[in-house]
C-alpha cells in the first residue's frame, strides 16, 4: 500500500514538473521549439494517457495566459480576438501536434508528419478566411503590426527612423514573407519536438540508430514536390490569386523539409558507414545549431537536406 502511495505521489510530481516546465518553455518565447516536449515526456516515464492530459492542462493554462494578457490599442477592442488567435497559433498548432504524433503509433513517417500539422493547416485556413471576411477588422490588425514594426525595425536594422513611403512599401512584402514560411516553421518545430521525443522513447533499443539511418519517404511523394515547385516558380510569370500564392509556398515548403528528414538520414547512414562514432541525435543538434547561428553556411543545410532527400529518390545514395 505505502509503495503504492509513494509511485502515484512520484506520479503526480512528475507530472506537475513536466507541466510547469513545458509553461516556462512557453514563456521564454525561443523555449516554443521544445515546450510541448516535456509533455511528451510524461508518457515514457508514466502512462501514455498521461501526456494526453499533460496536453490538455497546457492547452488551458496556455490559453489563459494569453487572454489574460493580451495586449491591444484601447481605441480598437474588436481587434483583441485575431490577435490573441494570431498568438496561439504556434503554441496550439504544436499542442495539437503533440497529441496526434502520439495517436499515429507506428506508422511510416510522412503519415505522421502529415497528420501532425493537420491541425495547423487547419487552424491557418480558419484563421485567414476569419481575418479576410471581415476587411475592417483585417485593415485593424495589419493598423496594429504596421506601428508595431515601425517601433521595432529601426532598432533591428540600425537606423534612427524610417519614412511613410518606405514602410507602405516593405510591410506588405515582410507581411507575404512571414504568412508563406509560417506553416513551415510550424513544422520545423514539430520535427524537433518529435525528433527529440522518440530518441528518448528508443533510447533502450539498439536498432534505433538503423531506423534513423534509414528513414525512406514514399517513392510517389517526389511528383507532389515537383508539381508544388513547378506551380510557384510559373507563378513569377501568371498573376495568381494572393491566397493561392501564399497556400502554395507553404505547402512547397513543408513537402520540402519533409525530404530534408530523408536527407538528414542519409548523412548519417554515411556518417555511420565511414565508422563515425556519432548518435543520431548528437548529428540533429550540431546541424541546427549551425543553420541557426551560423551565417552561409546554414544555407548550405538548409538548401542541401532537402535536395540530398530529393536525390535519394533518384538515386541509390545509402549503399
Amino acid at each position: 500500500m505505502q509503495e503504492s502511495r509513494n509511485n502515484t505521489y512520484r506520479t503526480a510530481v512528475g507530472f506537475l514538473f513536466s507541466v510547469a516546465l513545458s509553461f516556462i518553455l512557453f514563456y521564454v518565447g525561443f523555449g516554443q521549439i521544445f515546450f510541448v516536449l516535456p509533455l511528451l515526456m510524461v508518457g515514457v516515464y508514466h502512462k501514455r494517457a498521461l501526456s494526453f492530459l499533460a496536453l490538455a492542462v497546457e492547452t488551458v493554462a496556455v490559453v489563459s495566459y494569453a487572454v489574460a494578457t493580451s495586449l491591444y490599442p484601447e481605441h480598437m477592442p474588436e481587434i483583441a480576438l485575431p490577435l490573441i488567435l494570431i498568438e496561439l497559433y504556434i503554441p496550439l498548432s504544436l499542442l495539437a501536434a503533440g497529441a496526434v504524433w502520439l495517436l499515429t503509433g507506428e506508422r511510416r513517417v510522412e503519415i505522421r508528419l502529415a497528420g501532425s500539422m493537420l491541425p495547423a493547416v487547419v487552424f491557418f485556413i480558419l484563421l485567414f478566411v476569419y481575418l479576410e471576411h471581415d476587411k475592417a477588422l483585417l485593415d485593424g490588425v495589419r493598423t496594429y503590426y504596421e506601428n508595431v514594426f515601425e517601433v521595432l525595425l529601426p532598432g533591428l536594422l540600425g537606423v534612427t527612423g524610417m519614412s511613410e513611403d518606405f514602410m507602405e512599401m516593405f510591410f506588405p512584402i515582410l507581411f507575404s514573407v512571414v504568412l508563406s514560411v509560417l506553416l513551415p516553421l510550424v513544422m520545423c518545430f514539430v520535427c524537433a519536438t518529435c525528433f527529440s521525443y522518440e530518441t528518448v522513447l528508443h533510447s533502450r533499443e539498439s536498432d534505433w540508430e538503423d531506423k534513423v539511418a534509414s528513414v525512406e519517404l514514399d517513392g510517389r511523394l517526389i511528383w507532389l514536390f515537383i508539381a508544388l515547385w513547378a506551380v510557384v516558380l510559373f507563378s513569377r510569370f501568371v498573376s495568381l490569386p494572393y491566397q493561392l500564392g501564399i497556400a502554395l509556398i507553404n505547402l512547397a515548403l513543408c513537402v520540402s523539409i519533409a525530404y530534408a528528414v530523408q536527407g538528414f538520414s542519409v548523412v548519417y547512414y554515411k556518417l555511420r558507414i565511414r565508422g563515425r562514432k556519432l548518435r543520431s541525435y548528437s548529428l540533429f543538434l550540431v546541424l541546427a545549431a549551425v543553420a541557426i547561428f551560423v551565417p552561409g553556411i546554414n544555407f548550405i543545410i538548409v538548401l542541401g537536406l532537402p535536395l540530398l532527400g530529393v536525390a535519394e529518390t533518384f538515386f541509390e545514395l545509402r549503399r
